[in-house]
């Protein structure tokens, strides 16, 4: 098992609270230990982000701070990268 921090640009509302939920449950798919998450609420971004034909000049920023084994922190991005309420994500090694 290894360390990773985890940042999340969501959209805004009610999506981010279900977005939130359902990047737990990716985690629990995985194998994953949530050692812990914090948020900064919504924030404007520096450029607007154009993603589905849909343009967000704000999202809501979601931290969270995981272990998980190597071999499947690709699956669990490829989970992320195809979900509707996910703006961008990134995933670093702690």
């Amino acid at each position: 098992m290894r360390k990773y921090e985890m940042a999340f640009l969501l959209k805004e509302g009610e999506a981010s609270v279900q977005a939130q939920s359902r990047l737990k449950d990716y985690l629990k798919r995985f194998n994953g230990v949530l050692i812990g998450d914090s948020n900064m609420g919504v924030r404007e971004l520096a450029y607007v982000i154009h993603k589905n034909r849909q343009k967000f000049p704000k999202a809501f920023y979601y931290f969270m701070e995981v272990e998980m084994d190597p071999a499947q922190v690709e699956a669990f991005e490829k989970l992320v990268r195809y979900d509707e309420d996910v703006i961008r994500h990134m995933v670093l090694v702690k």
